[in-house]
């Protein structure tokens, strides 16, 4: 039989693991902004490997011409920053972007397994409850006299004489 602290811990076992799974779906979402940005610039730096001209932004309005022989800066990690072609800077962030989706992956099986384990804990919180609730019932039931008459009282008369029921 399951008591109500071994429910209390096992409804705080759900409640983390929900919280777990939010902070997990929370985590894929900012990767899931990350991997677009990261596929705009690869789709930029194709067309500038490609020769294509354009105009970068500066923001307000305002737009700066793209040379014909220009490099780019990539961060290269730690806040290390390089100068690189088009071309190495594509690579690059095409390998950041497979690292992303693995690492994408690897969250969602996380949470696939979370999901599982929630549902588990669920439904073995449901069935515990269940059987608390029953076995409450159960004393509550064989408590209750089956139809006993309840003794008669003595009555007395005013003063001390003797009534019929003596």
């Amino acid at each position: 039989m399951v008591d109500s602290n071994e429910l209390q811990r096992m409804a705080r076992l759900v409640d983390m693991n929900r919280q777990r799974l939010e902070e997990l779906q929370s985590q894929i979402e900012r990767i899931e902004a990350v991997q677009l940005e990261h596929d705009d610039t690869k789709q930029a730096l194709n067309a500038l490997s490609n020769g294509l001209s354009g105009h970068i932004p500066l923001g307000a309005g305002v737009m700066v011409p793209i040379p014909k022989d220009v490099t780019t800066i990539v961060d290269l990690g730690s806040g290390v920053y390089g100068e690189r072609k088009p071309e190495d800077a594509e690579e690059l962030v095409s390998k950041r972007l497979d690292d992303l989706t693995e690492l994408k992956s690897q969250f969602e099986a996380d949470a696939a397994m979370l999901t599982q384990r929630i549902e588990e804990l669920a439904k073995s919180f449901e069935t515990a409850a269940k059987e608390m609730a029953e076995k409450k019932e159960e004393p509550e039931e064989k408590t209750q006299p089956v139809s006993e008459t309840p003794p008669r009282r003595r009555r007395r008369g005013l003063g001390s004489e003797l009534t019929l029921d003596d």
